[in-house]
């Protein structure tokens, strides 16, 4: 058995389907923030009682940020039977903007100068550049504090990811501007997103020895347990002795927690 790729349109018809069953396979955060009506986290436990519910006629419903990694998913529920398996094409990024419309205010002259700069449309701030970058994740990568400002303001959301799975938290991460890391995670950013690689923006800041953007990370309440798909956390992937020293004292604290 095959699933079935779904757009949003189509999904509008296919919530009126009383028995509709749908799963979210996004990070907890982002679920809890917002999700589809009816909607529950994907699990192990969830995927067994459908197993043993045996209704194979039933629709069913995955939908992930963008789409690709839901796919897995319903190639799993598929092969058990079920015929009536939907992936949403574009995932929740894609049902958001069918949703949301434009806002009402407009990108200020230094945003919108700068969008034309760098060839966005001053008419869509969820535009796409080349590998699927935004505007406010170039902001962020640019260490461009006000226009990522600006762009939050406007509605732009910090957790769209690129064709990386990367989001404006990362670019702010890569930029080094703890402030600017600060503010995104204020708003709302995930801060345990993990790129296509596992990586984790407190791994990649381990990785390239940026302490600060570290610490920031940390105490908003990064996950230092987090793997990359090597097997690789954020303490095994610091690059400089301050940031091996700083992480050490996380790795203690649970150990003695363990033999407590």
């Amino acid at each position: 058995m095959a699933y079935h790729d779904l757009d949003c349109a189509e999904l509008e018809t296919l919530r009126n389907e009383q028995d509709l069953l749908i799963f979210d396979t996004r990070d907890p955060n982002s679920y809890a923030r917002s999700h589809l009506d009816g909607a529950q986290p994907v699990s192990d436990a969830a995927i067994k009682q459908l197993m043993k519910n045996r209704q194979q006629q039933r629709p069913i419903l995955v939908y992930c940020y963008r789409g690709n990694s839901s796919r897995d998913i319903c190639q799993f529920i598929a092969g058990f039977g079920y015929s009536r398996v939907y992936n949403l094409t574009g995932g929740w990024q894609a049902w958001e903007a069918y949703n949301q419309p434009a806002p009402a205010a407009q990108p200020g002259p230094d945003l919108a100068a700068w969008l034309v700069h760098w060839g966005f449309a001053t008419d869509n701030i969820h535009a796409r550049a080349e590998n699927g970058m935004s505007p406010l994740m170039l902001a962020a990568l640019k260490g461009e504090r006000a226009l990522v400002e600006e762009l939050l303001a406007l509605g732009a959301d910090p957790n769209h990811v690129n064709d990386d799975d990367h989001h404006a938290l990362w670019f702010a991460c890569v930029n080094g501007d703890a402030e600017l890391v600060s503010l995104l995670i204020a708003r709302g950013a995930n801060v345990d997103n993990q790129n296509v690689n596992g990586a984790t923006c407190a791994i990649y800041s381990a990785s390239t020895g940026k302490l600060e953007v570290l610490q920031r990370l940390v105490q908003a309440g990064a996950d230092l347990a987090k793997e990359t798909s090597g097997g690789y956390t954020a303490l095994e992937s610091a690059s400089t002795l301050p940031v091996l020293k700083y992480l050490r004292q996380f790795a203690a604290d649970r150990r003695a927690l363990a033999a407590a």
